[in-house]
């Protein structure tokens, strides 16, 4: 059988830590069969002449000594030495057990040790030849203890028993570890491809359709591109004052302090161009400067820049995908030295392991999530029925109190909409309101009527209103307050929302927190402008504006 491991793959330092972890369980053996002999009538082995087993222990523990020094060079290579320390395993253990008296001491079941082990090579025929010699040497010992022992033929069941042990754990073993080779290699890739895509972006700022100027709080000139030099008809110096160059859009800037408001009218300055401008805050609330977008108004090329944003979303989705195969083998890697937990303090790791772990599936799940947002089955959705079904499934769900939760739909209402989409809506909606209300009858209030020729489905809840400036950022991706959450979960909503024609936002209200889903009745239209609202969820209110910030973000 050919090898599946790429020529000169490195093997990960995982692999060698086991390695390590292998010679220390055969030091500790050493040790502990030296002085196994001392403890008299309670000795763990019933061996006539204890002095033999203190002699292949001293031997055994010289050995891992000599194969620790031989670990910390990792020369020769790593599958090279693991054929070593396994079958170095399976002369002692076996000589062991033979000395102690065959397979009923117990002392050949230490071999699955190094038989698990024997199953992180990377070639599975060797890995299942390794399991093969530990067999041939237990059958070989129990053969030897039936002519030279007179022992009975009932240590054959055990032998077998124990040999089907050793090409179980092999396996499972290998399965494992090729999953970790195989991440590995995609790491790998994926380093290349990060590393490739810092050259696209540092290129991509230069030759972007867009000027881009940074200023700081006093107007001067902090990083620019060339498309901005090109659109303003001048040359652009760093630290130079804005107005001393364009004074035109330096008066746009002057005004935009003052009021806030971006300029409606173009931009007319040294050349033939009507440049629009746009200036977002560096750091929101704070006077430390303001990035300005110049946008040459042609159609062409705004179509050019939503086809590149488009590209850059595909990208995120392909690797949230990918990321979820090492994701699944670090989980069950985890649930497996949980299972084996020796020490409090290893059983602590494990689960911080877990948690973490969890906690990046549901990142994952959510970015995909994300990404299949068209992929609508639109339907006629009875609310009625609809919201007080939910209601009972999330209060199950999540252990609330019926008395907690109050539906009101006033008349009979439908509408045209996904219904994963329109239950993964009211869950993250619901899921916030159940964190911060008052947890008190009536404090999750969940109302559905006709207006203005849609349908509103407002969920209410009593906790504290929030604060005009986290208002700001309410649906902006990846931001939350809480530890636990990954701040995709409004974001995720309003994408959904918007990708079924409808919308979503925060009302304010006095008495607690008001969330507003805006919906298309049975018979209605969908809303033509999709495309400027996605635009608008986006924090700095245009979609290449932040992913530029985004881009040039300092790590």
């Amino acid at each position: 059988m050919a090898s599946n491991t790429p020529a000169g793959l490195e093997y990960p330092d995982s692999f060698w830590r086991s390695l390590h972890h292998l010679n220390r369980f055969r030091g500790f053996l050493a040790l502990f069969f030296v002085f196994a002999p001392f403890y008299g009538q309670n000795a763990p082995l019933d061996v006539a002449d204890s002095r033999w087993v203190m002699l292949a222990a001293l031997f055994y523990g010289l050995l891992a000594l000599w194969f620790g020094h031989v670990l910390k060079s990792r020369r020769p290579a790593f599958d090279q030495q693991l054929i070593v320390h396994v079958l170095s395993d399976v002369v002692f253990l076996t000589g062991l057990m033979a000395l102690a008296g065959g397979n009923a001491s117990g002392v050949g079941l230490l071999l699955i040790v190094p038989m698990a082990a024997a199953g992180l090579h990377p070639r599975p025929i060797i890995a299942m030849l390794l399991a093969s010699l530990g067999t041939v040497a237990v059958l070989t010992e129990q053969t030897l203890q039936i002519f030279l022992w007179q022992a009975g033929n009932e240590g054959y069941l055990r032998a077998g028993l124990l040999a089907l042990g050793f090409f179980t754990v092999s396996g499972f073993s290998h399965v494992l570890a090729k999953g970790t080779l195989s991440s590995v290699q995609l790491a790998g890739e994926k380093a290349a491809q990060a590393e490739s895509l810092a050259r696209i972006n540092d290129w991509v700022i230069q030759e972007l359709q867009d000027g881009i100027l940074v200023v700081d709080a006093d107007g001067r000139i902090l990083q620019f591109n060339g498309r901005a030099e090109s659109l303003l008809g001048c040359r652009l110096a760093s630290q130079a004052r804005l107005g001393q160059c364009a004074p035109a859009l330096a008066q746009f800037w002057q005004d935009w302090q003052a009021t806030g408001r971006n300029p409606e009218t173009p931009l007319t300055g040294n050349t033939a161009r009507r440049v629009r401008a746009r200036f977002t805050q560096l750091e929101p609330g704070r006077p430390s400067g303001a990035m300005i977008l110049l946008q040459d108004m042609t159609e062409l090329e705004r179509e050019a820049q939503n086809m590149k944003l488009a590209a850059l979303g595909r990208l995120t989705a392909n690797l949230a995908h990918e990321i979820r195969n090492p994701l699944a083998a670090i989980e069950q890697a985890a649930a497996l030295l949980g299972e084996e937990a020796s020490t409090p303090t290893m059983a602590r790791l494990t689960r911080i392991i877990e948690d973490n772990s969890k906690r990046l599936n549901d990142l994952v799940e959510d970015v995909l999530l994300l990404n299949r947002r068209d992929r609508l089955q639109k339907e006629s959705i009875r609310l009625e029925d609809f919201l007080r079904d939910f209601s009972a499934e999330f209060a199950q769900a999540e252990q609330v109190p019926d008395e907690v939760i109050h539906i009101e739909v006033e008349g009979p209402l439908s509408i045209l909409f996904d219904r994963l989409h329109l239950t993964q809506i009211l869950w993250n909606l619901f899921r916030n309101a159940w964190r911060y209300c008052k947890r008190t009858p009536g404090s999750i209030r969940l109302t559905a009527k006709r207006a203005e020729g849609r349908v509103q489905i407002d969920v209410f809840n009593d906790g504290e209103p929030i604060s005009a400036e986290l208002q700001r950022r309410l649906f902006e991706p990846f931001y939350t307050t809480d530890t636990r959450g990954t701040g995709l979960g409004l974001y995720i909503a309003r994408e959904l929302a918007g990708a079924n024609g409808g919308s979503l936002h925060y009302v304010d209200h006095p008495d607690g927190v008001l969330f507003r889903l805006n919906c298309v009745p049975e018979g209605g239209q969908t809303d033509t402008e999709r495309i400027a609202q996605t635009d608008s969820d986006f924090p700095a209110g245009n979609r290449e504006f932040w992913t530029f910030r985004e881009a040039i973000k300092p790590s």
